[in-house]
């Protein structure tokens, strides 16, 4: 009950300042869904007909691979602050230059 209410006074806020994006949700997380499984984080987030795929290695000097099921070429802007600590919140916006799809931006998530 309660992810479910913060949920939506994020996404409530999220939609107020960022209307013409679409919001990809996070629907793995291999530390919550496969922990002690693999060297990689993976991450899945998707909706909106969309799936984005994110694999992160390393602990300081960060990797990240991203991989989309809608083709075509697009652009990653990652968005983020430095949390004190090892931890840093982000999130990915793709866009297509070629307009096929509407932006889309992932959930924040703490890396």
């Amino acid at each position: 009950m309660q992810i479910a209410l913060l949920r939506s006074v994020g996404y409530a806020a999220f939609r107020q300042h960022e209307r013409e994006l679409d919001v990809l949700d996070v629907v793995f997380d291999s530390l919550v869904d496969a922990p002690g499984s693999e060297d990689a984080r993976r991450l899945r987030f998707a909706g909106h007909g969309l799936t984005l795929d994110v694999e992160v290695h390393g602990l300081t000097d960060l990797t990240i691979e991203l991989r989309t099921s809608m083709p075509g070429p697009f652009v990653v802007e990652p968005r983020g602050s430095e949390c004190r600590g090892p931890a840093r919140l982000v999130s990915f916006l793709l866009r297509w230059p070629t307009g096929t799809q509407r932006p889309v931006r992932t959930a924040w998530i703490v890396l």
